[in-house]
């Protein structure tokens, strides 16, 4: 949920000017200088992933595999992003945050750096205004956290923006940055300065008001339930690391030493990584303990975000850097294409935010995506005898808003979900095409609907119980095939039905012998087994 600074070299006993400088710096994030102090959580893994792993080709188009050989699925259509700017002044915003309705960020409209929020849904802005510098907000539900210098050093200041109280965490001669929030759980950088070693990552509960320190030597932290990850740094190297505040675990992501910038959203976590010579993004799942390589493209690629299925970062591919997203279930990728530079994306649902330059100074700009659906459909029954009714039903995703189904004999329909009739014997092919304002989709299956030529039918059936004492009331089942249309039973007792399968009761002892009369308009047929219900007397 957390948007990240790029934290490089930071001497956190500097003016805020080199700070803020190195913030919107669009380098590649290096690794801070730290000593060799470490700690031990009580459980160490590896989750390390395979370079020979799967590769997500993202520049490529892809279609679905599917069980049934003649069935094929039109590519999904990459998402539709809608621009909105949200800042209209003439000073610098950085580094927004999206959490529901409210954007947060960083600006200096008043001379100093403050944190602003805007509400969408009341289209209402709001600022933590004071004379010292503000930065770095992360945003969950009502609570707004971020960095604040109004105490002669960097420190993290909360706000419940429904009471508007202010909180300072904590009170002490650490230099801290970098907040990332996800419930009641913050977690930051903090310096303890030249008498001490290393940048160490901290974790404070909101409910109990307890702090702990999650690991030493790290930097750059994101929280996302009870898993916290951070960037590791060890004499130079970075890696990604992640910590499990309920288990208590440790686990080692990633091992090449040249990861940075993670985010986590559920099991998935991502970062920037330098392995192949420029930095490109990758994700690791947790649950499946896999590792993917999300972009392949020669460019650079920065600050990664996650929400859901769908990964956003800053690329320069076009020459100048460009919000990208990918949605890993569609496997689509798009952008922005401003020719101005866009940077420091957030994602949260369909929305992304980010810094934009193209009005000659930092504005906050928000894309809302838009993706066309992706059709699915099944078919009951499938195959039978001539007449065919069959029954669709419209299984797409991506939110349609009209349908169209060719039924392979030439006749169409635009229910969502038609029930059709099929009065000849064939093979038939059936396309569903779906559409909303992002765009359309279309998946057919060759020969999907089976009719058979009408046949005259043959009777059959059973009975229960076939023997017992007057009164015996039976139970007669029709297993006639061939889809007879009427039905004629004798029960050997004079009596008669024309139900499918009806129920008799034979009130006298004896031995009855039935038959069943089955027609359609092919022909007919008669089943007759003699002495098949045997009564017996009271």
């Amino acid at each position: 949920m957390k948007k990240k600074e790029k934290v490089y070299s930071i001497a956190l006993a500097s003016t805020f000017l080199i700070l803020f400088l190195l913030f919107i710096s669009t380098a590649a994030s290096a690794s801070p200088e730290q000593n060799q102090r470490t700690v031990a959580p009580p459980e160490i893994s590896s989750g390390a992933g395979d370079p020979s792993d799967d590769q997500i080709l993202s520049d490529e188009l892809s279609t679905e595999e599917s069980d049934t050989a003649n069935e094929s699925i039109q590519p999904a259509a990459a998402p539709k992003i809608t621009e909105k700017r949200i800042t209209t002044n003439a000073a610098e915003q950085y580094s927004p945050v999206i959490y529901g309705n409210k954007i947060a960020w960083y600006d200096n409209r008043n001379g100093n750096w403050d944190i602003y929020i805007y509400d969408l849904s009341t289209k209402k802005e709001t600022s933590t205004l004071n004379k010292s510098d503000q930065y770095s907000p992360d945003i969950y539900s009502n609570n707004i956290v971020w960095t604040d210098t109004r105490n002669g050093k960097t420190e993290i200041y909360l706000e419940d923006l429904s009471t508007k109280k202010q909180t300072r965490i904590i009170n002490n001669k650490v230099d801290n940055w970098d907040p990332a929030i996800y419930g009641n759980k913050i977690v930051w950088t903090g310096y303890p300065g030249e008498d001490y070693e290393g940048y160490n990552i901290f974790m404070y509960d909101i409910s109990t008001k307890k702090e702990q320190m999650i690991a030493a030597q790290a930097y750059s932290p994101d929280i996302y339930g009870n898993r916290v990850v951070w960037v590791n740094d060890n004499a130079g190297y970075s890696d990604i690391y992640m910590y499990d505040l309920s288990t208590k675990k440790q686990t080692q992501i990633t091992n090449n030493g040249l990861a940075n910038s993670p985010a986590i959203y559920g099991n998935k976590i991502v970062w920037q990584d330098a392995r192949n010579g420029n930095a490109d993004i990758y994700m690791y799942d947790i649950s499946t303990k896999k590792e993917k390589r999300i972009t392949t493209n020669p460019s650079a690629s920065y600050s990664p975000k996650i929400y859901g299925d769908r990964i956003v970062w800053e690329d320069d591919r076009n020459g100048n850097w460009d919000i990208y997203v990918y949605d890993l279930a569609t496997r689509q990728e798009s952008h922005t294409t401003d020719k101005s530079d866009q940077y420091y994306p957030d994602i949260y649902g369909d929305r992304i935010v980010w810094t934009d330059m193209r009005n000659g100074n930092a504005d906050i700009y928000m894309g809302t995506l838009s993706t066309s659906p992706v059709a699915a459909f099944s078919a009951s029954p499938t195959s039978g005898n001539a007449p065919l009714k069959v029954k669709f039903t419209d299984k797409s995703t991506g939110s349609p808003t009209s349908w169209k189904w060719s039924f392979g004999d030439g006749k169409t329909s635009t229910s969502k979900n038609p029930s059709y009739t099929y009065s000849k014997a064939g093979k038939y092919t059936v396309s569903l095409t779906v559409k909303n304002a992002a765009g359309s989709n279309t998946k057919t299956i060759k020969n999907y609907i089976v009719v058979n030529a009408l046949k005259a039918p043959v009777a059959a059936f059973s009975a229960s119980p076939r023997s017992g004492k007057a009164p015996l009331k039976v139970q007669f089942t029709d297993k006639s095939a061939n889809s007879p249309t009427s039905w004629k039973w004798s029960f050997g007792d004079g009596t008669y039905s024309t139900a499918k399968s009806p129920a008799h009761k034979y009130n006298k002892a004896g031995k009855y012998t039935v038959s069943l009369t089955v027609k359609n308009a092919k022909g007919s047929n008669t089943k007759t087994i003699s002495g098949y219900i045997t009564v017996s007397k009271r």
